[in-house]
């Protein structure tokens, strides 16, 4: 009996020792294959910081109206590849490898002022930056956008008053109004130069207006987009018309500052009945909560390829 625990002692450490001399050797293994790895370095990176973003618009031939936006991300490109879309006020990482580098920025917005809906706006054209930065460095720039040259914007209203007069009008058609409001806003609720003001008095339920004359529309296009300043303390609701039928696009949520939003019309342009022009209108409805609602328009603009 002794020497079968003699025997049995000896077995238990000799497996304890391979172990060990296993678990050993593998660390050592281990060890060398990590030693023999090439280092890859890191891709070299500069910064580009906007200092600004703007709109750069002419007023003549053609008159693209305003250089107001609401540009609230850049759309980044290096060499043709897409790398990211960043918040307008924050730094663009550029991913160099220290050679020289295409970078192309485009002006993102919010379609039809929906958070979830981003895309760049596809009327800004792309800005181009041919350029080699050292590692790690940061570049101020200012970010200048303007139209792209086969834009087409045959409606713009900054209710200046000029040659034209105003081409935003209370509806003809007396089903579409009831006591409706129009008049150059105070200056105190202007946004720039002048605004319109639309409201309701008396017992009014609806405010209806519509641009004067009919606007050619392009038919079978995403492309095609209504940009306004406003303020309102209702929604309202924004739309086109073939003739007397309303084809209601968007309904525009209240905001008690301006505001700036891009409205994509070509859902309603291209719904039935459509036609070659068509008219674009406001529609302001009173209701329990805001019997006396008010908008305040500025700057109205259709754009379209």
């Amino acid at each position: 009996m002794f020497l079968f625990e003699r025997f049995y002692f000896i077995f238990l450490v000799n497996q304890t020792g391979m172990r060990f001399l296993l678990f050993s050797i593998l660390l050592v293994n281990l060890f060398l294959l990590n030693s023999c790895k090439k280092h890859v370095p890191a891709d070299a990176v500069f910064f580009i910081k906007p200092s600004s973003v703007s709109v750069k618009t002419t007023t003549s031939n053609p008159n693209q109206g305003s250089g107001s936006h609401k540009i609230t991300d850049l759309w980044l490109y290096v060499n043709g590849q897409f790398q990211g879309v960043y918040p307008s006020g924050n730094l663009l990482p550029i991913m160099s490898k220290g050679e020289k580098v295409k970078i192309n920025i485009f002006g993102g917005i919010k379609n039809n002022g929906i958070s979830s809906t981003r895309l760049y706006y596809p009327f800004y054209d792309f800005i181009t930056l041919d350029t080699t930065i050292d590692n790690g460095k940061t570049v101020e720039l200012p970010i200048n956008f303007k139209y792209i040259a086969s834009t087409t914007i045959p409606w713009v209203e900054n209710f200046e008053v000029g040659s034209n007069g105003v081409t935003l009008i209370k509806s003809p058609n007396p089903e579409n109004h009831t006591d409706t409001t129009w008049k150059p806003a105070a200056p105190a609720d202007c946004f720039e130069g002048k605004s319109a003001e639309i409201g309701l008095t008396g017992a009014g339920k609806q405010a209806f207006l519509e641009s004067s004359v009919p606007y050619p529309m392009t038919q079978g296009s995403g492309n095609v987009y209504l940009e306004i300043n406003y303020k309102c303390n209702e929604r309202f609701e924004v739309g086109v018309m073939s003739g007397i039928t309303q084809k209601s696009t968007l309904f525009v949520a209240p905001s008690e500052t301006w505001n700036k939003i891009y409205i994509q019309l070509a859902d309603a342009v291209n719904r039935s009945p459509t036609s070659t022009s068509q008219k674009v209108y406001f529609k302001l409805v009173s209701s329990n909560e805001t019997p006396y609602p008010k908008m305040f328009l500025d700057n109205i603009k259709l754009v379209y390829f």
